[in-house]
C-alpha cells in the first residue's frame, strides 16, 4: 500500500503514486482493506496500539483508526501529509522502521506491501521485533515469485523499488529467523484488469496457499 523504501530513486511524492500506482484507490478497495483488518481483529483487542509501516495515502488507517490507537510511517512526504489530513487521530511520521518509537510497544506493526522495499530487511526485522509488545504480532503482504504463478509476477512487476523478490519459503524462514513465529499465512490472487476491474481473492486456500502471486502472514513475537 505505499512507498517505503530507503534509496533514493525518483520519482517522489505524487509523482511515485501517478507512476507506479496511478490506480491506487481501485488497488486498495474496501474489500482487501476488509482483509487486513480481519486479521488484525483476531488477534488484537479494540483500541490496542497498532503502527502502520509504510501508509501510503492513508487507506487503511482511516479505517484501522476506527478501533485502534494508530501510528504510522511512510518516506513519501505527500502520503503523510494526505494521510495526517484523512486520519487526524493517527500520529504519521515521515520516515521508515526507525521512526518505531522505543517507548510505544505496539501490540502490531503491520506492514502491507512494503518489506519488499526496504534495502536492509533483516536489520528492519530485528527493529521491529525489538519495537514491539513481547506479545506483539508483525502482520505483512508481500509479492512471491516462485510457483505457477511467479513468472507472472515477475512480468507485471515494474516498480522499480521492489528489491526483494523471494519466494513463499524464503519469506517464512527469515521471520522464523528474525524471532518471529508464524501462526498464520496464506496466498492471494490480487489483479487490476483494464485499469478498471480489481480481483483480491483469498479462498480457498488449499488451492491459493500453491497458486499465488502474493501472500500474507501472522507472525508472532517469539520470546
Amino acid at each position: 500500500m505505499t512507498s517505503l523504501n530507503t534509496s533514493l530513486r525518483e520519482p517522489c511524492g505524487r509523482e511515485y503514486y501517478d507512476v507506479n500506482y496511478r490506480n491506487y484507490e481501485r488497488q486498495n478497495s474496501a474489500k482487501k482493506i476488509r482483509f487486513y483488518l480481519c486479521l488484525l481483529e483476531q488477534r488484537i483487542s479494540p483500541r490496542d496500539t497498532i503502527f502502520e509501516l509504510g501508509c501510503g495515502l492513508g487507506r487503511f488507517l482511516q479505517q484501522a483508526a476506527k478501533t485502534y490507537s494508530c501510528f504510522g510511517c511512510d518516506l513519501n512526504e505527500y502520503g503523510v501529509a494526505l494521510t495526517r489530513k484523512t486520519v487526524p487521530t493517527a500520529v504519521v511520521l515521515q520516515g521508515s522502521y526507525q521512526t518505531l518509537p522505543r517507548d510505544l510497544k505496539p501490540k502490531a506493526v503491520v506492514a502491507w506491501d512494503v518489506l519488499e522495499h526496504l534495502p536492509d530487511l533483516s536489520n528492519a526485522l530485528t527493529c521491529i521485533h525489538t519495537g514491539l509488545d513481547e506479545q506483539g504480532y508483525l502482520l505483512g503482504v508481500v509479492p512471491i515469485y516462485d510457483g505457477p504463478l511467479g513468472w507472472i509476477t515477475k512480468h507485471l512487476d515494474q516498480d522499480p523499488t521492489h528489491l526483494t523478490k523471494w519466494s513463499r519459503s524464503a519469506w517464512l524462514n527469515s521471520l522464523k529467523n528474525h524471532g518471529y513465529e508464524v501462526v498464520d499465512w496464506g496466498g492471494i490472487i490480487r489483479r487490476l484488469f483494464m485499469d478498471r476491474w480489481y480481483v483480491h481473492a483469498t479462498r480457498p486456500q488449499c488451492v491459493l496457499r500453491h497458486y499465488c502471486s502474493a501472500m500474507y502472514f501472522v507472525a508472532r513475537v517469539r520470546s
